[in-house]
């Protein structure tokens, strides 16, 4: 995670997987244990900087991802310099920070020819991953917002005025650049997301498993399918690992609430997705209360390719889900980014060109009130549940 900079260092700032995220908590941490490295260090770079600087090129974060560190200003796009003095760090030990969709340089010859490239490839700022994926889902318009399903659940909107509202502030969903020119978005998450679904398969659907196997039918597919029809008479707290918007909740356990000796298997998958949507529900209401509106979610990952699944996501909702022909949607909007870069198009040209949609599944008429009333009392569960711990 570190490497010889000259005879100094390069320092990796890693969030997880996909991008680096709080950064400016990890940087306070270094310098207080790893006094030595700090002090040594030339560069702390993230993924996307850290992989420029492997390919030859001075590093840039695009702002998307500066967004992300919790030390950039996100209206004049430049690193906070008021942050950067209170953190004892020089602008000039960071990445140069562009929009997304800039060229910021080319692959040099020499690792041209270490990884089987044309010499001169160009290399262009991307951004966060669930930017890149709201842009690869046609999301470029505000009132329409991007929701991933995979391991952890996301809603991503764009819009064009920064919001910093108190509401925003104080349930943990930040404001940044969004992967489109002189757009902004955030982040409403659940942690505990699909794989909820693989949990459930793991424990209890041996029979589910052992059929796949025979049939050749994915067992997710066989699990859904024998997911019950209607609402469920059960309510689940899904903190089945730590929460993520609003709460961030590290200690209050995952919770099944009115089991009793008629509850099937059937009711409880169905009841265990019903409460990821309750909570993914809960942060669309908060959206709302700061003006970022959403009359539309587009669909993409894992998830999204289940038509029972998106019909719950949309009842529960109450909101209109499209699925769109790229579920992996991330990829095709960092391709449009590089695409915009090299041909000096417009993204959202590029994006209206490339994004093609498919079946949108409508809300049932017949459960939006009786998923309103339990919503209602789904808001109560976790207060109550918290006074318990």
């Amino acid at each position: 995670w570190s490497e010889q900079f000259g005879a100094q260092k390069l320092y990796e700032i890693s969030g997880h997987t996909a991008h680096s995220i709080f950064t400016l908590f990890k940087l306070l941490w270094l310098r207080e244990n790893q006094t030595e490295v700090w002090q040594k260090t030339a560069k702390f770079l993230c993924f996307e900087d850290l992989l420029q600087y492997k390919l030859g090129i001075d590093p840039a974060i695009s702002w998307s991802l500066a967004g992300r560190t919790m030390m950039f200003d996100i209206k004049n796009h430049r690193w906070d310099d008021s942050i950067l003095e209170k953190l004892e760090l020089g602008a000039e030990k960071l990445a140069r920070p562009v929009k997304s969709g800039s060229l910021v340089g080319s692959v040099t010859e020499d690792m041209a020819e270490k990884l089987g490239l044309d010499s001169g490839v160009a290399v262009v700022s991307g951004g966060h991953d669930q930017g890149c994926g709201a842009l690869g889902a046609g999301v470029i318009d505000e009132n329409i917002a991007m929701y991933a399903t995979g391991t952890v659940e996301c809603i991503t909107p764009a819009f064009t005025t920064p919001q910093q509202s108190e509401s925003l502030f104080k349930n943990n969903l930040c404001t940044y650049d969004y992967t489109a020119e002189n757009m902004y978005t955030t982040v409403a998450y659940s942690l505990t997301g699909g794989n909820i679904l693989k949990w459930y398969r793991d424990n209890f659907a041996r029979e589910e498993v052992l059929q796949s196997q025979t049939s050749g039918v994915n067992a997710y597919k066989i699990i859904l399918d024998n997911m019950k029809d209607e609402p469920s008479d059960l309510m689940v707290l899904p903190y089945f690992t730590p929460s993520g918007t609003p709460y961030f909740e590290s200690k209050t356990m995952g919770t099944i609430i009115g089991l009793n000796l008629n509850t099937e298997k059937k009711d409880i998958i169905r009841a265990l997705l019903e409460g990821v949507a309750y909570e993914m529900r809960l942060n669309l209401d908060l959206l709302n209360e700061s003006n970022i509106r959403i009359n539309e979610l587009r669909a993409i990952g894992g998830g999204a390719k289940n038509r029972k699944w998106t019909q719950l996501k949309a009842d529960v909702l109450n909101k209109p889900i499209t699925n769109v022909e790229v579920t992996e949607a991330g990829c095709l909007g960092a391709a449009a980014l590089a695409f915009a870069a090299v041909s000096n198009n417009d993204i959202k040209t590029i994006i209206k060109r490339w994004v093609k949609t498919g079946e949108t599944v409508e809300p049932n008429p017949e459960f939006i009130e009786l998923y309103s009333d339990k919503f209602k009392t789904y808001k109560k569960v976790y207060p109550a549940i918290k006074t318990l711990l």
